[in-house]
């Protein structure tokens, strides 16, 4: 398909992303145990975070129902790729894997030949357990190949300590010029504004790309154009603005003294004792860090202003598991699929997520909506929701995720301009367009 219609994405995105569940009430039985899987062994490759512990519980249900064991390999984010990249090309890939997968070709483009590697699980009774937003990024030619189970909770906005806020009389800044101002008045306390960790090696990236709908609004178009190879990264005035901005907020010591080589593991802590004010996170975050730190303290949620921004982009997009064609077990690994859309597994996975409150599926659980989530949807017209976030509203982009970051610490240590942070993502895409034959990039 040469041209991805944004638009229309976009629109159905408005219509159903914020939606608690759909009218509709899919019930998955597990598959019978009948000891056709007993003393067999499934493995799972997934990357740092995608399963966490929130899965634990259900694998060891899995495991006992079942007679079976899971040897699951869970690998830092930036090795995870070429892990699953060599697998896939040599034959030896996990019986299930992982890809951050959305609507606009990732499918294709990370697997390469989803035919030959996927199993085409078309058909399957737990495909209508995810809402049709997101069953778009599961489906590649017409057919089947991922689970996308997912949260539908406000993803990767600012989430700030609001007790602290309120005690040094600061209000929220909607502009790049007033959150520059509250930096520097938090900055003056001690307190490092905005905790940045760059050592995870994928944070640092959603500053820039979670504000896609600004680069929409500065040039309207802009994802057609993207998608057609007719406008590139390199010399969009609003996105260089973004970048210098962040750059400007890094040397200003607001990120904290060494947020590149800061990973993410104390970030609760850092909350509660107060040493840090602001992140990007998922709202959810706000659970983890009560329940991890016991503070009293109230946090809330807001628009990122970089750039000015005022839009709260969405997606239907995340983490999504896949089958390896080339598995010994097939009939376990739908199984396996079969059992984690059941009721019961959704829900233990729900209730064992340390920062979700909710799973975007059409089953009947208890979800758990944070107040402050609540209270910042009310506080975004719905038109400002109308747009993809950009690594999944632009095709081949997301892909390259993490050579971005990569980048980003480039320019930001003072290697290389913002442009060529830029023109090197047209170049990854460019090469990405080349490997699955994109006919606008011939």
């Amino acid at each position: 398909m040469k041209k991805v219609l944004s638009v229309v994405l976009c629109l159905m995105l408005a219509i159903g992303m914020f939606t608690v569940a759909s009218a509709e009430n899919v019930v998955v039985e597990a598959v019978p145990n009948e000891g056709q899987f007993e003393g067999q062994e499934l493995s799972i490759l997934v990357s740092a975070d995608w399963m966490a512990d929130r899965y634990d519980a259900t694998i060891a249900r899995f495991e006992e129902t079942y007679g079976v064991t899971v040897d699951l390999q869970t690998l830092p984010a930036d090795q995870y790729f070429d892990v699953l990249t060599s697998g896939l090309a040599n034959g030896t890939c996990a019986d299930v894997f992982w890809i951050q997968s959305n609507p606009v070709g990732a499918i294709e483009s990370m697997i390469g030949d989803p035919e030959n590697r996927c199993i085409d699980f078309t058909g399957a009774d737990w495909q209508n357990v995810m809402p049709e937003s997101r069953q778009s990024a599961c489906i590649s030619g017409g057919k089947l190949y991922g689970l996308q189970i997912w949260n539908n909770s406000p993803e990767y906005v600012m989430l700030y300590n609001k007790t602290l806020f309120d005690e040094l009389g600061l209000t929220v800044p909607t502009t790049y010029a007033e959150l520059k101002d509250v930096c520097a008045k938090i900055a003056e306390k001690g307190i490092t504004p905005w905790f940045m960790a760059g050592a995870d090696g994928w944070r640092h990236q959603l500053a820039f790309f979670q504000i896609g709908g600004v680069y929409e609004e500065a040039q309207p178009g802009l994802y057609d154009a993207l998608n057609n190879n007719t406008a590139t990264f390199a010399g969009n005035e609003k996105m260089l603005e973004v970048l210098n901005q962040f750059k400007e907020l890094s040397d200003l010591g607001y990120f904290g003294e060494d947020w590149i080589g800061t990973d993410s593991t104390n970030q609760s802590n850092e909350f509660a004792d107060r040493t840090v004010a602001m992140t990007i996170e998922n709202s959810g975050t706000i659970k983890q860090i009560k329940d991890d730190t016991g503070t009293t303290d109230e946090f809330g949620l807001f628009l990122c202003p970089l750039g000015d921004n005022t839009w709260y982009t969405t997606s239907p997009a995340g983490p999504t598991m896949f089958g390896y064609k080339g598995t010994e077990h097939e009939d376990l690994v739908r199984a396996w699929f079969q059992f984690v859309c059941t009721p019961e597994s959704l829900q233990e996975i729900l209730d064992n997520s340390p920062k979700y409150t909710n799973l975007h599926v059409n089953v009947d659980i208890e979800q758990h909506w944070l107040p402050e989530e609540e209270a910042f949807i009310a506080t975004v017209p719905a038109e400002k929701m109308e747009c993809c976030v950009l690594q999944n509203g632009t095709k081949y982009t997301n892909d390259y995720w993490m050579q971005f970051g990569q980048d980003m610490i480039e320019f930001v240590q003072g290697g290389i301009d913002a442009n060529e942070v830029l023109s090197r993502m047209d170049g990854y895409r460019a090469e990405a367009a080349a490997n699955v034959g994109d006919e606008a990039w011939k």
